[in-house]
């Protein structure tokens, strides 16, 4: 009951008296008109303002009852202080100008009055809507942004235990070089790649450099300050020492991130532990260079047979012989004969001496000398060598597995042309394709054979991909790719199946300065991978 009652008790609002018709408006104004003359004659002193409470009462009219009672209130107030407030003399109704005048100010001034201040009120309640609203979207726009912040921070720690979990999996750790900072973020991997314990104090830039091998150091150096100043990205293998002395080898791989000025700030990356692998090339680039040398002792044996097949006729003959000049001439076929062995066997002994420090070569001895040893089949299989050497100058190389090289590749072209043939091999002075400020000398050896496929040319350097199913090993070219690595070269590839031109030519570049002699097979780093 007492709820009910309070109910009862509460004023219409606002909204719901303009919502009710105008007649009752109208009538709600007269209301107030008759409540603001009667409290003029009750209270004494307004009856000599009688006019003072109908203002307010009109203006009060038309701002809540609208213009209807507005209107309809100032009417009723004239006519009530007119007929009960106001003295004869004084009376509208008596139809002089100045009354009707004074009746036509009130009226008009009252009714503006109403009107205007019912406007202003209108105005500035659509205004606070307006405001309200824009608060409530502003409101609900936070919301949603931190709603999607919220998921996006979500997402954003899921897809950092995945990458955790990623490069966890793969033995791989992730590293944040913050260059304005001067501060090093690493995962948890990275201390045990380094040979740290995870969690240890952070390690600065600095700290970082004392870890890597003192023959590595520089080369990290410069190529760390070279991804720094350029767009390219970082990428490099290194051997690190780890406090209980064991020297490990990793592979570290970053991109630099610019700000909007082009300025560097930070490089972010990966480090793995590549030890186990490279311990696993090593091993099938000896087993392949053994392989090398496996097969060029048969093309030797057989080179050393025929001429001592000859020589053995030779003197059988001059055994036989009972004329002098004939047996000097078997003596002089055979010294011959003799000689030839002699310098496969030179050929074969320089082969086989390949020390572990470079040395200055000219490549196109290297050449004669490879062709020397495969004198025998390209006579046998009718292939025409060619050897044209343009202003050559001599390079800073490993001469054994340079000559290993070339091995190969006169092996592969002599292979591709079973039946005739033409091979021309040209040396040249030239630059490094990657990079035009390092110059060298570049071998380029074509022949005329059956040409390679698209699928061909891009797995040729791959480990064990051959198209020798029955003899090949399918590690040949990724020995020359490795060893050419090893002296900071590289090799190209171009080859095609036209008919009536096909053929295949290999590119060789060798740099004119040396690589250190810790760097030779087995004792130092491996450089950056072929690009």
């Amino acid at each position: 009951m007492s709820t009910r009652r309070t109910s009862l008790l509460k004023f219409p609002s606002a909204t719901a008296i303009e919502g009710l018709p105008w007649v009752v408006r109208a009538l709600l104004g007269g209301c107030a008109a008759v409540v603001a003359t009667l409290l003029t004659y009750w209270i004494e002193p307004l009856r000599a303002f009688p006019l003072l409470l109908a203002f307010p009462t009109v203006i009060l009219s038309a701002w809540f009852l609208g213009m209807p009672g507005g209107i309809f209130c100032a009417i009723a107030d004239a006519y009530l202080v007119d007929s009960y407030l106001t003295k004869a003399q004084f009376r509208f109704s008596l139809g002089s100008a100045p009354q009707e005048l004074r009746l036509g100010i009130f009226l008009t001034i009252s009714i503006l009055l109403g009107y205007t201040i019912r406007r202003l009120a209108l105005q500035r309640a659509q205004l606070s809507l307006q405001q309200l609203r824009e608060r409530l979207a502003l409101a609900d726009a936070e919301r949603q942004l931190a709603e999607e912040r919220a998921s996006t921070s979500e997402a954003l720690r899921d897809r950092d235990d995945l990458l955790q979990i990623a490069l966890q999996a793969n033995g791989m750790g992730l590293w944040v070089w913050d260059m304005q900072r001067g501060t090093l973020e690493c995962s948890d991997e990275v201390y045990r790649i380094l040979g740290c314990e995870p969690g240890a104090e952070k390690p600065a830039s600095e700290a970082l450099l004392e870890l890597i091998h003192p023959e590595d150091k520089e080369r990290v150096v410069h190529a760390m300050m070279h991804t720094r100043d350029s767009d390219a990205d970082y990428q490099d293998q290194y051997r690190v020492q780890w406090s209980d002395g064991s020297v490990r080898w990793v592979e570290s791989r970053g991109k630099c991130q610019r700000d909007h000025e082009g300025n560097a700030i930070r490089v972010v990356g990966v480090i793995s532990d590549i030890t186990l692998r490279r311990q696993t090339d090593e091993a099938m680039l000896r087993a392949e260079k053994l392989a090398i040398v496996g097969r060029l002792a048969a093309t030797v044996a057989h080179e050393i047979n025929n001429p001592l097949a000859a020589v053995a006729n030779l003197l059988f003959l001059i055994t036989l012989s009972e004329n002098a000049d004939d047996t000097q001439t078997y003596a002089r076929t055979a010294m011959d004969e003799l000689m030839r062995v002699s310098l496969i066997t030179q050929q074969t002994l320089k082969f086989n001496r390949q020390g572990g420090t470079p040395r200055e070569t000219k490549l196109s001895e290297l050449v004669d000398a490879v062709l020397a040893l495969f004198r025998g089949k390209l006579r046998a299989t009718q292939i025409a060598a060619e050897v044209r050497a343009e202003q050559e100058t001599s390079v800073v190389c490993l001469p054994g597995e340079t000559q290993q090289i070339f091995a190969n590749l006169v092996s592969n072209a002599i292979e591709a042309m079973p039946n005739k043939g033409r091979l021309v091999i040209r040396l040249r002075s030239s630059r490094d394709w990657r990079d035009h400020r390092t110059t060298g000398m570049r071998v380029t050896f074509c022949d005329s054979g059956v040409g390679m496929d698209r699928t061909t040319m891009r797995r040729i350097f791959e480990p064990f991909f051959t198209t020798k199913t029955e003899t090949g090993t399918g590690l040949g070219m990724w020995v020359v790719a490795q060893l050419l690595e090893r002296q900071h070269g590289h090799i190209r590839v171009w080859s095609t199946r036209r008919l009536g031109r096909s053929g295949t030519a290999f590119s060789v570049f060798l740099p004119f300065t040396g690589v250190p002699a810790a760097e030779s097979f087995g004792d130092g780093p491996v450089l950056n991978s072929m690009q």
